[in-house]
């Protein structure tokens, strides 16, 4: 909150100094003869990153798509563009300006929205667009992002990545029939099998589970890639809860066998002990962990973790599985007031796996032996 505060506080802004002056200013990098002018002082003077307050300049407000939004944490934009403290920014092309009238003249041929399109509902699509062959793009929606990111890194090296750009359908705007919400990103090639590195919905646009909805697109392409993914290490603790309550969503819906894919195999007299077979066996249901994970794409460490989460793990025969009954499931449900409604629309994936990117050689087939593996989640962004 702290930072919101601060980002909404106006700053008066330093004039710009003559050119003279500058080239004066530059003259004292070398060490000085006297001591009166050491060069470290000549750049913490330096007024094209300090503010009349004695703050460092920072962008504090961004305006896109008609909105005016408070920037939460510093950018690495080029000083130059931090002066006034606003940043106006075409939705389009993603294009950072320092005055408004520079937006307003601003015509935008760039192709938008650019990508491909792999989902669409009544009100948003998603677009997938190469970091390598839309690096400016790409390198200006990294910036934008970390207005609103504390922990994000890469900013320019984003040639092996794949951003998914959510845009919200607009009535009212005149600009452009869509409206640039956010995005998530992963990696080409993973060795953890990342499935999302970074996400971000703008705050015009939070409240309304479009973080959600990206959450559940990015295991529907992990899916069709047929293998197993989960998100960058280590998770936030908004970010750990929304996940939480997609996998235990996800994994729930799959054991009460809502997706016809999801059919698991009744237990049989083979599996009853001898002379103790009841009814409540036969309708019980068994998964292995490896299963589950291909079923529901998520990675098992993930899968591990919220079965015990849940209650709902069992060690039979030497190895973990999932045995339980519709009337444990159901009593899960309402003790942990799991939502079983998905955001995304199962009709709006238009990506077949033949148009998928090829999972990474890390992506390996699933067995037993991965059913020890343990959760691991953290607080990092």
């Amino acid at each position: 909150m702290g930072d919101k505060k601060r980002a909404a506080t106006s700053k008066k802004i330093l004039p710009e100094v003559s050119d003279a002056k500058k080239a004066e200013a530059t003259k004292c990098t070398r060490p000085a003869a006297t001591p009166k002018k050491p060069a470290s002082k000549a750049k913490q003077k330096a007024p094209e990153s300090r503010c009349a307050d004695g703050t460092a300049a920072e962008v504090r407000r961004v305006i896109i798509g008609g909105y005016s939004i408070a920037a939460w944490y510093p950018s690495p934009y080029p000083d130059e563009y931090k002066q006034g403290g606003d940043l106006y920014i075409c939705q389009r092309c993603l294009k950072y300006m320092r005055y408004r009238h520079t937006l307003e003249d601003h015509r935008c041929a760039d192709p938008f929205p650019r990508g491909r399109p792999i989902y669409e509902d009544a009100s948003t699509v998603l677009h997938e667009v190469d970091g390598k062959e839309h690096v400016l793009y790409c390198q200006n929606m990294c910036l934008l992002s970390k207005l609103f990111l504390d922990q994000k890194t890469i900013y320019y090296d984003i040639g092996n990545f794949l951003f998914y750009v959510l845009l919200v359908k607009s009535t009212e705007s005149i600009e452009s029939q869509y409206a640039f919400a956010g995005y998530f990103s992963k990696e080409k090639t993973s060795i953890d099998r990342n499935n999302l590195a970074c996400i971000l919905v703008l705050p015009p646009f939070r409240g309304q589970s479009y973080g959600q909805l990206m959450i559940e697109i990015s295991y529907e392409l992990t899916k069709i890639e047929q293998t197993t993914g989960g998100p960058e290490q280590p998770l936030s603790s908004q970010g750990f809860h929304s996940y939480r309550s997609y996998w235990r969503r996800a994994i729930v819906q799959t054991l009460l066998g809502e997706s016809a894919t999801a059919a698991a195999h009744v237990l049989s007299n083979e599996y009853s002990l001898r002379g103790h077979s009841h009814d409540w066996e036969r309708s019980q249901r068994i998964f292995s962990l490896s299963r589950l994970a291909l079923l529901t794409g998520i990675r098992i460490e993930d899968v591990l973790f919220t079965l015990d989460d849940l209650g709902l793990l069992e060690f039979w025969r030497g190895r973990h599985i999932v045995c339980i009954a519709d009337e444990t499931l159901h009593r899960v449900i309402a003790e942990h007031r799991i939502n079983l409604n998905l955001r995304a629309d199962p009709t709006g994936m238009v990506l077949g796996r033949e148009d998928c990117h090829p999972a990474s050689d890390s992506s390996m087939e699933l067995d037993s032996n991965d059913s020890d593996r343990s959760s691991d989640s953290g607080d990092g962004g």
